[in-house]
């Protein structure tokens, strides 16, 4: 969007490649072919998606391969489709950031290869760690009932932590449920699980 609006823009990849999803269109018309390798919730590549739809059974495999399969169905990438956008734009590969300073009303920054750009602005998309020992919302009473694995809380059916009545939506559940619940289209398993914890009707659609 940036480029489209006459900015000069550089992109810096910390990764010696560059992933793309969504390249196979033709796999998404194969018919039933297509409904078995891909669900409608479209996170993950061929089969995987299929897999992470299901987050009741994803949480019964083994951990290394629900790990593997997570990290397969999220890893860095970029749509297909957004390609022909970024022609032009330069891609730096493999390095990064390694200082930024002030200089006379712009940005200095340090590439890990001893090169340097001054720029007018940084945009930094680094992601993030979910930890939800730090939310500050959370009292430290409730922090030490809590059972968390890499700082992602431990969850039972209904998205429900090991503190009763307390239930983690979103990415926080992604360990115990899979990578379906960090996106958006997670939200439908997320509300009918959690609606049927609170109300305690199991036998609901």
């Amino acid at each position: 969007m940036l480029k489209e609006a006459g900015v000069e823009t550089e992109v810096i990849a910390r990764h010696q490649t560059l992933n793309w999803v969504g390249l196979h269109a033709r796999l998404h018309h194969l018919g039933l072919i297509s409904r078995m390798l891909y669900s409608t919730r479209d996170v993950g590549p061929a089969g995987i998606s299929r897999l992470v739809s299901m987050p009741h059974l994803f949480r019964r495999l083994p951990r290394r391969l629900q790990d593997r399969t997570a990290y397969r169905a999220i890893r860095p990438a970029g749509a297909g489709w957004l390609r022909p956008r970024i022609a032009g734009v330069p891609i730096t590969l493999g390095r990064k950031v390694v200082s930024a300073a002030v200089v006379g009303g712009k940005l200095r920054l340090r590439l890990d290869d001893g090169m340097e750009r001054l720029v007018d602005h940084a945009l930094l998309a680094t992601g993030f760690r979910v930890d939800v020992s730090r939310y500050s919302f959370l009292s430290h009473s409730v922090v030490r009932q809590l059972k968390i694995v890499n700082g992602f809380p431990l969850l039972n059916r209904g998205l429900e932590s090991s503190v009763p009545g307390l239930h983690f939506l979103g990415k926080p559940a992604a360990w115990s449920f899979g990578p379906l619940l960090g996106f958006v289209s997670g939200a439908e398993f997320a509300s009918i699980e959690l609606t049927r914890s609170i109300t305690g009707n199991h036998g609901m659609k």
